[in-house]
């Protein structure tokens, strides 16, 4: 079964082939810290000139709060937005100056991250887009909604890690700290797929239409199925 997660885990994980630099990096705020480092390396290698930090209060905030506990960050995550405490890191962990950071701190999830990212770009340009790698191809295609009456805007996806299962937990590479535990990590997986899904349960336009259509291989499908075979309860309770 684990093999089936890593194939769908490596989907999500989208990572377009390079095509830097870019001319801004818009950093979604989550509660992978990884997603910090990733953009913070891009830009001190003169990839991106700036980054745009965008995420509000969401359902992966306090998972963000835990995360930090966990690596001993000293920074105070209990009330604040996603993009205050991403900026935070970037600046005091990354050497980041101030100045390269832009923030966008009302969005609460995927759709709202693109929306509020758009107001602020009022430009073609090249966007690199980092996310939690669960949510990186769903991102993207909502990106590619909010973005679609920008003509010339190019999106490129990069996701800062592809997950490491291991036995008790899901890291970025073996022995590594824990990004999430295997039940959060699975339930991740079994929830983006449904939403991914163009069909009257998913996100697509057969359904909530927040996304266009997107073409899922079917040998993901299938490790979706079997996935979601196997842990029922987790079906229930992601609505998936």
């Amino acid at each position: 079964m684990s093999l089936d997660q890593a194939l769908i885990a490596r989907y999500l994980a989208r990572q377009d082939a390079d095509d830097l630099p870019v001319d801004l990096i818009v950093l979604m705020g989550s509660a992978v810290l990884e997603s910090v480092e990733a953009a913070a390396e891009l830009y001190h290698a003169d990839r991106a000139p700036r980054i745009l930090v965008s995420g509000g209060i969401g359902h992966s905030t306090h998972h963000l709060g835990e995360a930090a506990s966990r690596r001993g960050l000293e920074v105070e995550t209990t009330g604040r937005p996603e993009s205050h405490i991403f900026r935070e890191l970037l600046i005091s962990r990354y050497d980041v100056p101030p100045a390269a950071i832009a923030v966008e701190d009302q969005s609460s999830n995927c759709g709202e991250n693109a929306d509020f990212s758009r107001r602020m770009i009022d430009r073609p340009g090249r966007l690199l887009l980092i996310q939690d790698p669960t949510m990186q191809r769903r991102t993207h295609a909502c990106f590619e909604r909010s973005f679609r009456d920008l003509p010339g805007t190019r999106l490129i996806s990069r996701a800062p890690l592809i997950p490491h299962i291991g036995p008790e937990h899901v890291s970025s590479g073996p022995d590594l700290p824990e990004i999430w535990s295997r039940k959060r990590f699975t339930s991740l997986l079994l929830g983006e797929i449904r939403r991914l899904r163009d069909d009257a349960d998913g996100y697509g336009p057969r359904g909530r239409n927040f996304i266009d259509h997107v073409d899922i291989p079917e040998h993901v499908l299938a490790a979706y199925e079997r996935v979601a075979t196997a842990h029922p309860e987790l079906v229930r309770a992601a609505g998936a």
